[in-house]
């Protein structure tokens, strides 16, 4: 399986990338900053000044308005780049017959959608993963070696199940481009051993995806107990209290978000080694 197809696909569409991305990136830096500038409008308030909450205010619908350009922008431009490659797709690949083309049709369909739906919550996750050890290591050094620690854990356990989850993944594809000629037969008994076989590949996936997830949560579940002990003690003001925590709070949704996309990453290079995507843009 070659990755380096989903890169040849973001330098062949670069243009209609770049807009997008800046706008996630800002996005991303605003929903970022949240928990900080509601623990200043806390402490602001408490102080009797309004200055934290115009703040807060600002940033707020400065963020809101970036989103919907973002995803007004978003709509239009993944629309175009899955005409363009559904069409080379289907009318390029003499070789395969209807139901291949059509299953993968529906896979290039999802990797468009990952660069639409997943890639903005990926960057944002990223940001917002960075941003917060970045902000709790000057707030709270206890807790920002707790967060070290558990990022450790999360990338060794999904480093070391990477292959399985690529291995399910190729076992899922192969039985899709089945569909069509499995449906097509009218065969009872021939349908039924294809959808048995389509669920097993996704259970073995659901079960692996539930125990990554359980091993996780255990770690996240006591930095979490960790992280409001700690803070309490360090500090008295209850707006950097209140930041703390919920940048812990931040930080849980990131690690149990990335290694998400972190999978579906693998689907989808599993996926490009199916998918001519690299031809030249017409």
């Amino acid at each position: 399986m070659q990755g380096s197809r989903l890169f040849t696909l973001l330098k062949r569409f670069a243009g209609r990338f770049a807009l997008t991305l800046c706008l996630v990136l800002l996005e991303a830096a605003g929903w970022t900053l949240f928990p900080l500038v509601i623990g200043r409008a806390i402490d602001s308030v408490l102080a009797d000044s309004a200055r934290g909450l115009y703040e807060f205010a600002a940033l707020g619908i400065g963020t809101m308005g970036i989103g919907i350009a973002r995803r007004f922008v978003d709509s239009r431009a993944y629309a175009r780049v899955f005409r363009r490659l559904g069409e080379e797709l289907v009318t390029q690949d003499t070789a395969s017959g209807t139901s291949t083309k059509t299953a993968r049709l529906r896979m290039l369909q999802e990797c468009v959608e990952f660069f639409e739906h997943q890639v903005p919550g990926l960057i944002t996750g990223v940001i917002g993963l960075g941003g917060t050890l970045l902000i709790l290591s000057a707030l709270n050094r206890p807790v920002f070696v707790g967060c070290l620690g558990v990022t450790a854990v999360s990338l060794v356990l999904y480093a070391l199940t990477g292959k399985l989850t690529t291995r399910y993944n190729a076992g899922l594809n192969d039985e899709q481009e089945l569909q069509v000629d499995a449906v097509e037969s009218g065969d009872r008994g021939r349908v039924a051993a294809h959808l048995r076989a389509l669920m097993r590949w996704n259970i073995k996936l659901s079960d692996l995806e539930a125990v990554n997830f359980g091993v996780v949560w255990l770690f996240l579940m006591g930095l979490l107990v960790f992280s409001i002990g700690s803070a309490a003690e360090q500090t008295l003001e209850y707006g950097t209290v209140f930041a703390v925590v919920m940048y812990v709070f931040q930080f849980t949704e990131s690690v149990i978000v990335l290694p998400l996309y972190y999978q579906q990453w693998l689907r989808l290079r599993e996926i490009s080694g199916r998918l001519d995507v690299s031809g030249e843009p017409a």
